[in-house]
């Protein structure tokens, strides 16, 4: 499954627009894709190439499903917004569609414009390491195999923009059996911002978040420790929020963190996470998002500090 930008993202990309932008201003933005598609008939004016790319652009940002059909329309068409197709990744299923598209397109392809990668299916090792090696421009990962390794460590060194990874660390650092914590020159979190982590978190694990220099914004999946959540915000320099996603709702109004008091933390239901994590990678509502609203609301009510 491949998923593409929405215009809920527009807000940061019109920012590089320039004049063109607010000349698509004329335009109803909910008409653009049938515009489009009559672009080429005899009975419109030309329009210069640049106004025209980000017609177009627009067009596949507000209706992500009409990308496949705009590509139809030319050639130049196709350069400026296929693109977007390959922008997120999320495989499901079977990851056959996955590996098709790896073979689909020229590793130099892949490479500049998968930005978002998360893998949701089985998938042999193997295809993980030969997928990680060619898409080196990913920054933001999720990994919800079943099957998380210490290798694992060494393939995500191929991504030096990481900025957000959700996996389950203590089976990346060799499990229960043969759990190891690197030392922090082996990890290759020096620039990661967001982490989520899920499964296990033994004591032993703990340490790991204060060695992350870049960290922002810390949560835990379906796992309340008021122990390891007061260590990881006290000794986090630079984290700003840290948020505990829990995705059963009854747990969920059940759950009493009344020992945290510190404004930096607060829980998030989120029951259909992977939509969540593909509407953050569309610059739509996450939990992220919902976390800094639930921060913000609280500094707005009365006798705040």
């Amino acid at each position: 499954m491949f998923c593409i930008p929405s215009t809920k993202a527009a807000i940061t990309w019109q920012s590089d627009l320039g004049p063109l932008w607010h000349s698509l201003l004329v335009f109803n933005c909910h008409q653009l894709p049938t515009l489009a598609m009559i672009m080429e008939s005899e009975t419109l004016l030309t329009l210069p190439a640049e106004l025209e790319r980000v017609i177009f652009e627009l067009a596949a940002w507000q209706d992500p499903k009409s990308i496949t059909t705009l590509i139809l329309v030319a050639k130049r068409i196709c350069i400026w917004i296929e693109p977007q197709l390959y922008r997120i990744v999320l495989s499901t299923g079977s990851t056959d569609q996955l590996l098709q598209m790896m073979r689909s397109k020229p590793p130099e392809f892949l490479r500049e414009h998968v930005h978002h990668l998360a893998f949701s299916a089985p998938i042999s090792r193997g295809d993980v390491a030969r997928i990680l090696s060619i898409c080196t421009n990913v920054h933001d990962l999720a990994v919800w195999t079943g099957d998380t390794y210490p290798d694992l460590l060494s393939d995500m060194r191929n991504l030096p923009n990481l900025r957000r990874l959700s996996t389950c660390l203590s089976d990346l650092f060799g499990g229960p059996d043969q759990f190891r914590l690197p030392p922090i020159e082996e990890l290759p979190f020096s620039h990661l911002t967001h982490l989520d982590v899920f499964g296990d978190m033994p004591a032993a694990l703990w340490p790991v978040f204060r060695m992350l220099p870049c960290l922002t914004h810390l949560s835990f999946s379906d796992n309340y420790t008021p122990e390891m959540i007061q260590m990881a915000l006290d000794t986090c320099a630079a984290l700003q929020f840290l948020v505990i996603v829990w995705m059963d709702s009854l747990e969920f109004e059940a759950l009493d963190t009344s020992a945290i008091a510190d404004p930096r933390f607060c829980t998030i239901e989120c029951v259909l996470f992977k939509d969540d994590w593909k509407e953050g990678a569309l610059g739509g509502l996450d939990f992220w998002l919902r976390a800094d609203m639930e921060h913000k609301s609280r500094r707005e009510r009365p006798g705040s500090s």
